[in-house]
């Protein structure tokens, strides 16, 4: 028998979990599509196949019950609140009307138009532009997929046991899979699709298991058996690299072992400057299952929930009751540190079917944020109704998302006052001096910081939109994905502009955006008068890191000659000479 030849090769994907992972390469087919048959039906036949559509449901809930509590023990339960979430999918009376409507107008089989309806649904949430509501795409097609295993008498394709070490081939890894790799020596992962925020992804972090995805053709270019080096920091796969190479690895594997025990030291210890400056370092979170692992980590607090998962997950505007309690569940994880609520921010990418907005040329200069609730301002009241109850027994802060100028505040606060009115009138109790932030995203918000700081208790920058927005470069497009630059001289002007202005009005000022997360940039941040950051979850050890790395002298001394610095070019030269270890120029030396 001639035995294939393995020639080296390297490969590139996005880094999804981080880490390093070496191991015979499986490759395989872990999204697997049912052959759905497909049959012509009377009208008077499909209350039966609805029948059979409601029962298919009950069981599939009662498997995603059981999986949910196998991930509880086995991973924890923030994770297992994934399959809670597809549970709301599955009983979206949005989903059984679909069903209902393609059976009876296209004269179908229950089966078909299952496969029809989640085709059509998950074809809305590809087409939304933020990536964490995009990626709810694959929950529903797990969900999809189990519901026609039922109703086709299939079994769910059984996950196979993998040799020990084994780094996993696939084009799509959905959630359900994932929980099933628990218990199994799984090295590492490697995918065509997937993305940041999808629920696969979180089980791999969650896990420790190293991914890359969106590596192209990876199931065709590494053959099973193939030596894998998944390089989950560089986002590099070497398809049976040298001894060289090798080598290499075995020493970078030695010290991120040693970085990664170091930074399980942090979680008990203060994010202090060396020269000890306490930096306020939060969560932003979207559920309460990141509120768990933001506790777990010791977060000062949430310095951003985004509430716009709570509504997505509804086939209604969830009511002040509904909001209410999940609220308190999340505050609850943290208490009694403060979570900083921010309310509904819809609008531009971010749509919920069940509030069909009209078409506009430009939704990013549309009607979005703050402005989208002034304009319907049932949704506001009820959702400030929620947060207000919450403040009575909770710390807990009002964030306005998208401030345009000091009329949006004036008019958000207002409606403030009134929710606040109309609770005392009923008896309910509530905090008079709930915190009311704003936040800059916008260039018009950032000039009147120092006029909107006599309006508020508190600022928050969100530097995604106001990089696109001061820049004039959409962050969701890839033909300006160039222009699109955090680091430009005029954006690191306005933040520190920003920061001054807060803070000789007294006003506290945080830092959200994605720019908070990067621990490369944190001794920037610091200079630039930054001393409260929130970044996600799994930023926190890494920022803290190199919080306690540096001195605030060091920081400013670095922002000022960044500030001098007139291309983006010279920016990104001054600070990578900085994490080379370069002793950064002085005005002492020529």
């Amino acid at each position: 028998m001639i035995e294939h030849t393995k020639t080296s090769a390297m490969i590139f994907g996005e880094v999804a979990s981080s880490g390093l992972a070496r191991g015979p390469a499986v490759v395989c087919d872990c999204a697997e599509e049912v052959t759905v048959p497909r049959r012509t039906i009377e009208a008077s036949e499909v209350p039966q196949e609805m029948k059979r559509f409601d029962a298919a449901s009950f069981a599939a809930e009662q498997d995603l019950l059981k999986l949910q509590q196998q991930v509880q023990r086995g991973i924890g339960r923030q994770e297992a609140g994934i399959f809670e979430a597809q549970r709301f999918l599955l009983h979206d009376p949005l989903l059984r009307e679909e069903v209902s409507s393609f059976c009876l107008a296209e004269k179908i089989n229950v089966e078909a138009a299952v496969d029809m309806a989640v085709k059509k649904l998950t074809s809305v949430f590809v087409q939304v532009e933020d990536p964490y509501f995009r990626e709810r795409a694959a929950d529903l097609r797990d969900v999809g997929k189990r519901l026609l295993d039922i109703l086709t008498k299939s079994q769910l394709p059984a996950i196979p046991i993998f040799p020990d070490g084994s780094v996993i081939v696939t084009g799509e890894l959905l959630p359900s899979v994932m929980a099933q790799l628990d218990g199994q020596t799984i090295r590492g992962l490697v995918i065509e699709k997937g993305g940041q925020t999808a629920h696969a992804t979180i089980l791999a972090r969650a896990l420790g298991i190293p991914l890359l995805i969106h590596v192209p053709d990876a199931t065709k270019t590494i053959r099973t058996g193939d030596h894998l080096i998944v390089d989950g920091l560089a986002g590099r796969v070497f398809i049976n690299p040298t001894p060289t190479i090798r080598r290499e690895y075995d020493r970078l594997e030695a010290d991120l072992q040693a970085h990664q025990t170091a930074l399980k030291g942090l979680i008990d210890l203060p994010a202090v400057t060396r020269d000890g400056v306490a930096i306020k370092l939060c969560a932003n979170i979207g559920k309460s299952a990141d509120a768990v692992v933001a506790a777990t980590l010791n977060a000062d607090g949430v310095g951003l929930y985004r509430t716009e998962f709570v509504f997505l997950v509804q086939d209604h505007f969830p009511s002040e009751e509904e909001q209410y309690q999940i609220y308190r569940t999340t505050a609850d994880r943290l208490k009694p540190r403060e979570v900083v609520i921010r309310a509904l921010d819809i609008g531009s990418d971010k749509q919920l079917p069940y509030f069909p907005s009209p078409p506009e040329a430009n939704p990013s200069l549309g009607c979005r944020g703050t402005r989208l609730l002034l304009a319907h301002p049932e949704i506001l009241r009820a959702q400030l109704r929620a947060i207000l109850r919450l403040s009575a027994t909770h710390p807990v802060a009002i964030l306005f998302p998208m401030i345009g100028g000091v009329e949006d505040l004036l008019a958000a606060k207002a409606e403030i006052e009134a929710a606040k009115a109309s609770l005392a009138v009923e008896g309910q109790a509530f905090n008079p001096n709930v915190p009311v932030g704003a936040m800059i995203e916008t260039p018009a918000a950032a000039i009147m910081t120092g006029r909107l700081a006599q309006e508020v208790d508190f600022f928050s920058i969100g530097t995604n939109d106001l990089v696109q927005y001061l820049l004039t470069a959409d962050r969701t497009s890839s033909e300006a994905a160039g222009y699109y630059e955090p680091l430009h001289p005029a954006v690191l002007q306005m933040l520190g502009w920003v920061a001054t202005t807060a803070r000789t009005k007294n006003k506290n000022v945080s830092i959200c955006g994605e720019i908070a997360g990067n621990p490369a940039l944190t001794q920037l941040l610091l200079g630039l008068g930054f001393r409260s950051l929130s970044v996600n979850p799994g930023e926190i050890l890494e920022v803290k890191n190199a919080i306690r790395a540096t001195s605030i002298s060091q920081a400013e001394h670095l922002a000022k000659q960044i500030l001098e610095l007139g291309t983006i070019q010279e920016i990104k030269d001054c600070l990578r000479a900085l994490s080379a270890g370069k002793e950064l120029r002085t005005e002492a030396q020529p």
